[in-house]
Parts: C-alpha cells; sequence; structure tokens
C-alpha cells in the first residue's frame, strides 16, 4: 500500500519528491519503506505548502533512478493499492518507462472500494474516508503516513467485503459497476459543448 507526493499534478511535467509505502500481510502491517526523492527541480510553493517538504528536506535525497528500483524491489509482485491510485501509479508507470523498467501491476484502489462500500459519503478523500472510518491520520500528505492510513483503509474494506461473499478481484468488480448516482457523484475530465447556430460559435 503507497503514496506519493510530488511537484505537481502531471506525470509527464512533474516529479516525485516522495514516496511512502507499507507491506500488508494477512492484514498486518509487516514492513515500510519511506524515501525522499531529489527531483532535480524546486517544489513549488503551493506543494510546499501542502506536503511540508522544501528543498533542503530533497537536496540529499537519491533521484528517482535510484529510489525506484529500490522500491520495485520493496514491492516484488505485490498487488499495489493506493488511495485514488491512476494518480500514484501514472507516476510510478512514466518513471518506469522512462528507466525501461517496464512491468505489469495488478492495481486495486481504495476509493474506488470507498464508493461501493460508503456511498453516503459525498467525496472520497483520504482524509474523509478514514473519518468515516474512524482511522487517525496524522501528517497528511507525507507519503508514509498517508500509506499506513490507507493500509488500515484498506484492511477494514477487506473485512467488509468479506461480509458480501467477496473475495477476488473479479467479485469486486461485479459488484462495483456503477450506478447512476455513483457516475453523478464521478470527477468530469472534459467537457464537450454544441453550438446551435454561428452566434453559439463566436
Amino acid at each position: 500500500v503507497f503514496d506519493i507526493e510530488t511537484t505537481g499534478f502531471s506525470n509527464l511535467k512533474n516529479k516525485i519528491i516522495e514516496i511512502g509505502a507499507v507491506k500488508v500481510v494477512g492484514g498486518v502491517i509487516t514492513e515500510k519503506f519511506s524515501t525522499f526523492v531529489n527531483p532535480q527541480v524546486p517544489i513549488p510553493f503551493e506543494i510546499e505548502h501542502l506536503t511540508g517538504i522544501n528543498d533542503n528536506m530533497v537536496l540529499d535525497a537519491p533521484t528517482i533512478d535510484k529510489v525506484l528500483p529500490e522500491f520495485m524491489a520493496f514491492c516484488q509482485d505485490a498487488v499495489m493499492v493506493a488511495h485514488n491510485a491512476d494518480f500514484d501509479m501514472g507516476f510510478i508507470k512514466r518513471n518506469l518507462s522512462l528507466l525501461g523498467m517496464e512491468r505489469d501491476f495488478t492495481i486495486v484502489d481504495t476509493v474506488a472500494i470507498a464508493r461501493i462500500l460508503l456511498p453516503n459519503l459525498n467525496r472520497f478523500k483520504l482524509d474523509t474516508v478514514a473519518k468515516a472510518l474512524n482511522i487517525s491520520l496524522e501528517n497528511h500528505h507525507r507519503a508514509v503516513d498517508d500509506a499506513g492510513c490507507t493500509a488500515e483503509i484498506f484492511v477494514k474494506f477487506v473485512e467488509m467485503l468479506k461480509k458480501m461473499d467477496v473475495y477476488t478481484l473479479d467479485d469486486l468488480n461485479r459488484i462495483g459497476k456503477l450506478s447512476d448516482d455513483a457516475i453523478r457523484k464521478l470527477h468530469s475530465y472534459h467537457a464537450i459543448i454544441l453550438a446551435k447556430n454561428e452566434t453559439g460559435r463566436l
């Protein structure tokens, strides 16, 4: 179960500045992985304000070409679990590609599971889900702390899914088919605007 902090939201333009992960075996956290990453670019003020990570903290940290092989060795063949996994895995896959280290992953997103198991929540941010499950979240937006919180959420979700006789990802995907209400709560990524006439084109 892992989390990353980055200099921005684009895995094409921005850099990883921290990776934190915990290994969960049988519902118990057995190992931790935590490191800063030197992005070799200045950390934007808004990211420093959000994460508390500044340029001095990453100055002596290893660069991503050193960190990523170590992180992959830590993960081995584990299922990759993250909160809003598309974001985190996007950065991991992009950097693996740049290093010529592409590989396939099995990925589980705790946001997607939260949409199934906690449908009454209006938002599915990490702190919101943690509060709904009575899980404490300290040092939010620091990778290893967010990873630890996500791991606790994931373990609770597994127990909840067992009570629904859901034991495999195929079962999870089957019950996770989105309802109309769930689709309305999804983030929108683009809009299509149709013009009725020439005036509308101006």
